[in-house]
């Protein structure tokens, strides 16, 4: 039980599933004991199961120090498989994380000869969902027959993780991706085939080559928001000046850096279709022409400031669908606050407007507080932004689509 203290800590999207984190013989079985962490930090509970050729890589030891449990290294007549992945096991998922060609050769076609294998075998006759992580020379997974074995699974419906490719070796990807595999798999999918575009972080308006003007929006509120919908099976489009850089399907991103930028992104990607854009960023107020050369220092400087476009207002023009919109406000009580929230909803025709005091906290920061208002509901919520937009993200389900 040393792990209570930690499970969770990150955040809860995977809390209540039990995960069998299966681990093949790939020099990349080292990642595997962060990884286990890691999904515990999330909230679940792994179940780690080995290969002969992993065992001779790693100790098993090691994943039951990371997962508080025992390490299944071969079956017994306990049927561990059946227990964990059976019709009624009571594992929510497979995540065999390093898969070696050996291993997704022998998956694709139905031998199973190690404990991974045969736990394969299994959730695939019990429709239980599989993550496979390949790891490997580049060499060997672009060998044709280990590329037909892998398209094989892919159409069976088992999720693949793209590897990271360098150095001629199709690596682990990073924790972070595969934990983000995981949450999207487990979680429900009431936005499953719904386009959402979804704007975060500041713009920065050009002075001069060298300067600009800004805000300390960070982008955290926007990009949480972005992967809450993406976990609920949107695909998504985040237009942004500070990019994730996250190597995800369904999940695209677009750099942008000027207002006018923003504008002209999000105003081609609802042309391509658009079920929601959630308009989270904080874009510049006003812009500015900018100098051509470095503007020289003086005692005073005076600049011409010029309106900025709204983007919103501008999305009116050509699109009417949902929208959810964010209001930063300094120094306004509460029901102020929601007065004006409740204004812009009904003059910019949104679904939804999420509202907050950015003096109190919000802009730059890690943990927010903010009103939530619809057409049926007036919320406060707070704590950290990912728990926030998982809320916000909930409240849109429930009172919007």
């Amino acid at each position: 039980m040393h792990l209570e203290r930690i499970r969770g800590i990150k955040n809860r999207k995977l809390e209540g599933k039990r995960i069998v984190l299966g681990v093949t013989g790939s020099i990349a079985a080292v990642e595997t004991v962060k990884l286990a962490r890691e999904l515990v930090r999330r909230g679940a509970d792994v179940i780690a199961v080995m290969s002969p050729a992993a065992q001779k890589i790693i100790h098993p030891d090691s994943l039951e120090f990371a997962t508080d449990n025992p390490v299944i290294t071969e079956l017994t007549g306990k049927v561990e498989h059946v227990e964990l992945l059976g019709v009624d096991g009571n594992a929510d998922l497979l995540l065999i994380a390093p898969a070696t060609a050996n291993t997704i050769s022998k998956i694709a076609r139905g031998i199973d000869d190690t404990p991974v294998t045969t736990m394969a075998t299994t959730a695939i006759g019990s429709k239980k969902p599989i993550i496979i992580v390949p790891a490997m020379h580049e060499s060997m997974i672009h060998n044709p027959f280990v590329a037909e074995s892998v398209a094989k699974l892919e159409k069976a419906g088992i999720h693949i993780v793209e590897p990271k490719y360098e150095e001629g070796k199709a690596k682990f990807p990073d924790i972070e991706t595969i934990c983000l595999h995981v949450e999207r798999v487990l979680y429900p999918k009431e936005m499953q085939g719904k386009n959402v575009i979804v704007t975060s972080g500041p713009t920065y308006e050009q002075i001069d080559p060298i300067r600009f003007i800004s805000n300390r929006s960070s982008g955290r509120m926007g990009r949480e928001i972005a992967l809450e919908f993406w976990r609920r099976g949107a695909k998504i489009v985040h237009i942004t000046s500070k990019p994730t850089g996250l190597k995800l399907p369904d999940f695209v991103e677009i750099h942008v850096k000027s207002v006018r930028d923003m504008l002209e992104a999000v105003m081609e990607e609802v042309k391509k279709g658009c079920d929601l854009l959630v308009s989270a960023a904080a874009p510049a107020d006003f812009t500015i022409d900018m100098a051509e050369s470095k503007i020289k220092t003086t005692d005073e400087l005076v600049l011409r400031l010029k309106a900025a476009p709204k983007i919103i207002w501008e999305v009116r023009k050509i699109y009417d669908g949902p929208i959810i919109g964010f209001k930063a406000e300094t120094g306004v009580g509460e029901d102020t606050l929601h007065n004006i929230a409740y204004e812009k909803m009904l003059h910019d025709k949104l679904s939804m407007v999420v509202a907050n005091d950015v003096v109190e906290k919000g802009m730059g920061t890690v943990d927010t507080r903010v009103l939530v208002v619809t057409q049926k509901r007036k919320e406060w919520i707070g704590g950290l932004k990912s728990e926030v937009a998982e809320k916000i993200v909930k409240i849109y389900i429930e009172d919007c689509l």
